[in-house]
């Protein structure tokens, strides 16, 4: 199960055990302690992906600046190799998106008053007075609470 939470990558795990992945699978699927085992590599495995994410999305990596010819540039007041800090802003989206889906998410729904759909205009110039008293009428009858009657 350790290359599996390495990996998250059933057949490469199969070839470390030395089985078929096929069997590994049929195990998976007959045996509810190795399944649990499964689930929970796959776990510690994705848990290893986030980690990795949160790294890169914070601009942890680095990257050494070399010349054409392969040769490291040396930073000019420390003599050191120069670096610069590299990360991934799509990294950095997809953990918002996951974590804070409410503000970060990629579409909005739009909704009328408490979540209610919202009703398409309407054109209520070719009414007539009685025709629009008739459906404020029943409108207030089909508002919860104001005037419905059971």
């Amino acid at each position: 199960m350790a290359v599996l939470a390495d990996s998250a990558n059933a057949s490469k795990a199969a070839r470390a055990a030395g089985v078929a992945r096929s069997w590994a699978y049929e195990c998976r699927d007959t045996d509810p302690s190795f399944a649990q085992e499964w689930d929970e590599a796959l776990e510690i495995a994705a848990d290893k992906l986030e980690e990795q994410a949160w790294a890169r999305a914070n601009f942890e990596g680095v990257q050494y600046k070399f010349d054409k010819a392969g040769n490291p540039l040396l930073h000019p007041v420390t003599g050191e190799p120069y670096f610069e800090r590299v990360g991934s802003d799509a990294v950095l989206m997809a953990l918002l998106k996951a974590h804070r889906p409410e503000k970060f998410k990629d579409r909005q729904e739009v909704t009328g008053k408490d979540g209610a759909p919202l009703l398409p205009p309407t054109d209520t110039s070719k009414l007539s007075r009685e025709e629009l008293l008739s459906l404020l009428s029943i409108r207030r009858k089909m508002q919860p609470g104001e005037g419905a009657t059971e």
